[in-house]
C-alpha cells in the first residue's frame, strides 16, 4: 500500500510540475522593428544589434523571466501598452508630466541616462537658444512618441527619427526633438549637418512595467542592478562610444 501510496504521489507531483511550467507567464514586448530607433532598437552593424535589444534578454535572462517580441510600429506599440496588450516596454519617466508614473504600471530601477535635445540646423542655432521661443514654433516630433510638454507646443509629426532628421534637412521643419545618439547617427546617415540646442529632457531609462507583474519587480530590479554592478551594461553602452555626443 505504501509503494502504491509513493507511486500515486509521484505522479501528482510530475502533473503539477508539468501544469505550473506549461502556464509559466510570458512577458510581451515590442523591441527594434520600427527600423530607426538606431543605435538603442536597431542594428547598427552586425555586430552591434542595438543598445537595448542587447540588454534586454541579460535582465530577463537573469531575472528568470520568459519573453516573446510582438512586431508593432511605435504608434500601435504605444496603443498596446496602454491597453494593456504589451507587459512592458523601455520609457524614461523625464518624457512623463511631473516625471512619474500615470496609469497602471511601475518603472523599474534605472537602467541608463539619456538625453533629448531641441536641435536644429546650424545655421538656425542662434534663434533658438531659448525654450519659450523654441514653443512659438512649430516642432518636429516623432508620431506616436510621448512628450511631457506637448500642450505647449504644435507637433509636426514624422513617422521615425531617420525621417524627422531628413525632415529637418530639407527645412520642413526648423526645431525637432530628438535623443542625442539616434540624433548623431541620422545626421551622419543622411549627411545633415545638426546643433544642440537646450535639453529637452534628460532622466534615467528604465522598464516600464503593468501593475499585474508587479510580483516580479523585485526580481527584474535585483537583475538592473546585478548587470550594472558587474559591469555588463556598460560593457554594452562601450560597444556604441561613437554616438555619444
Amino acid at each position: 500500500m505504501i509503494k502504491v501510496q509513493h507511486y500515486l504521489a509521484s505522479i501528482l507531483l510530475a502533473f503539477f510540475s508539468l501544469t505550473a511550467a506549461s502556464s509559466e507567464e510570458i512577458l510581451m514586448y515590442n523591441l527594434g522593428t520600427s527600423g530607426s530607433s538606431v543605435p538603442y532598437e536597431n542594428a547598427v552593424d552586425e555586430n552591434r544589434a542595438g543598445i537595448l535589444v542587447e540588454i534586454l534578454p541579460l535582465i530577463m535572462e537573469r531575472a528568470g523571466l520568459k519573453t516573446e517580441k510582438v512586431m508593432l510600429s511605435t504608434k500601435r506599440a504605444m496603443i498596446a501598452f496602454n491597453t494593456g496588450k504589451l507587459d512592458f516596454d523601455f520609457f524614461s519617466p523625464s518624457w512623463l508630466p511631473d516625471g512619474g508614473a500615470q496609469g497602471n504600471f511601475t518603472f523599474s530601477t534605472a537602467i541608463l541616462t539619456v538625453t533629448e535635445y531641441f536641435i536644429t540646423r546650424p545655421e538656425d542655432q542662434h534663434k533658438y537658444r531659448d525654450v519659450k521661443t523654441i514653443y512659438t514654433q512649430p516642432i518636429g516630433t516623432v508620431s506616436g512618441y510621448v512628450y511631457y510638454d506637448d500642450n505647449h507646443f504644435e507637433r509636426f509629426d514624422f513617422d521615425s527619427e531617420s525621417a524627422l532628421i531628413m525632415g529637418l534637412g530639407n527645412k520642413l521643419i526648423e526645431v525637432i526633438i530628438m535623443e542625442e545618439a539616434a540624433s548623431r547617427y541620422w545626421a551622419a546617415k543622411h549627411n545633415i549637418p545638426i546643433a544642440l540646442g537646450p535639453i529637452h529632457t534628460q532622466g534615467d531609462l528604465a522598464l516600464r512595467i503593468h501593475n499585474r507583474h508587479l510580483d516580479k519587480l523585485p526580481r527584474i530590479n535585483a537583475a538592473i542592478t546585478y548587470l550594472k554592478e558587474t559591469g555588463q551594461i556598460q560593457a554594452i553602452l562601450d560597444k556604441y562610444a561613437d554616438f555619444s555626443l
